[in-house]
Order: C-alpha cells, then sequence, then structure tokens
C-alpha cells in the first residue's frame, strides 16, 4: 500500500464522506473503489481504441454481408 495525500474541494469531500456512510464503508475504501472503476473504464476504452485502429473496414463489410436480412426477433425491437 502506498499514500497520496489527496486534497479534495469541501464540498466534493462532504457528498464522499457521506456517499461513503450510505454505502458503509470507510472514506479511503470509497475513493480507491472509484479510483479503481475509473482506472478500469480507461484501460478498457484504450483497448477498445487499439482494436477500432486495427479494423478493416472491408473485412467487417463482408462479414456483415453474410447476414440474413430479416425482422429482428421480439424484444430486440429498436425503439422509436
Amino acid at each position: 500500500m502506498s499514500n497520496y495525500p489527496l486534497r479534495l474541494p469541501k464540498a466534493l469531500m462532504e457528498d464522499a464522506r457521506a456517499m461513503a456512510d450510505e454505502q458503509g464503508v470507510s472514506i479511503n475504501h470509497f475513493l480507491s473503489t472509484l479510483i479503481a472503476e475509473r482506472i478500469g473504464e480507461l484501460r478498457g476504452l484504450g483497448q477498445v481504441r487499439h482494436r477500432i485502429g486495427r479494423a478493416n473496414r472491408a473485412e467487417a463489410a463482408a462479414v456483415l454481408a453474410h447476414v440474413p436480412d430479416r425482422a429482428p426477433l421480439e424484444g430486440d425491437e429498436i425503439p422509436d
């Protein structure tokens, strides 16, 4: 474990404390979890962007050309 002196605006810290209390966890646990979740999101986004960069539109179009043209299954419709 390592330490980092985090400075937060008073209102933000009050909100974080209140939310940590609502969840029944310490402020340290609450903030650590938020940071871990955000790091995971950013890593995932980076992986998606990397894959997009490797994409070949022509190959994707060729694959999609084999998809049958039919109505969506019940419940899979695009809402209006």
